[in-house]
């Protein structure tokens, strides 16, 4: 039994080693959140909506753009026309950034720095266009093995197809994974798939991110040993 139990716990250790770090992007990497805020707002408001900051991260923030059009809609009783907002949206976004674009501090470093130690991912509500945007933006494409997008889910966050996605073109299992959020519903899909999470509060306080398995306030917290230690 004695042998059994030690044979078990090694086994176990092998199976928890963090082998892989997937990022979230919005809110992690990239301070965008008021530009995605600004362009929900912009285009529900010819349909009558008057969405406020609250509401904004209530139905959209952490989701996809449909999601959030979808949780809009049902909210306020109101017919969208999804797709064209999509559009519309995504045009919006793309105005707005360039005057707008800006990263979290050390979360650059971060990625570099982690890159030396495991493998990365990306995983990402939003659209292809945008993610190559933003990781081409901040010279950061080279460091993701993997980046899964919005748009190549037929289920974004917080529903756990997103990170299971990652892990599996990435040959992992979720439990040796480890994500980086900033959302209730990106952590909701990372413990979902069976990953460690740390959560960011860039975007939303502690209690909104207690279902992670560490929280941290800033970039400069997160370190190889904290990772390890998970």
């Amino acid at each position: 039994m004695e042998r059994f139990a030690i044979e078990g716990k090694g086994l176990y250790n092998v199976i928890k080693m963090i082998k892989a770090i997937l990022f979230d992007m919005n809110g992690i990497i990239i301070d965008d959140e008021h530009i995605h805020e600004l362009a929900f707002q912009q285009t529900v408001q010819p349909y009558g909506v008057n969405l406020t900051h609250q509401e904004y991260l209530e139905n959209c923030a952490g989701k996809t753009d449909r999601a959030g059009y979808e949780s809009i809609a049902e909210k306020f009783k109101v017919d969208l026309s999804i797709d064209l907002l999509l559009t519309q949206k995504s045009q919006t976004y793309l105005k707005l950034f360039p005057a707008n674009k800006k990263s979290y501090p050390w979360v650059i470093d971060l990625i570099w720095q982690l890159k030396k130690k495991f493998r990365l991912a990306l995983t990402s509500s939003s659209s292809k266009t945008e993610v190559e945007l933003i990781t081409k933006e901040f010279s950061i494409r080279d460091a993701f093995e993997v980046m899964i997008t919005g748009d190549d889910v037929s289920k974004g966050k917080p529903d756990p197809e997103p990170y299971l996605k990652t892990a599996q073109l990435l040959k992992l299992i979720p439990n040796n994974c480890c994500v980086i959020e900033d959302s209730k519903s990106g952590i909701l899909s990372a413990k979902s798939a069976g990953c460690f999470c740390i959560g960011v509060t860039t975007t939303h306080d502690k209690e909104a991110l207690n279902k992670a398995d560490v929280i941290v306030n800033s970039f400069g917290e997160i370190t190889e040993n904290l990772i390890n230690n998970l």
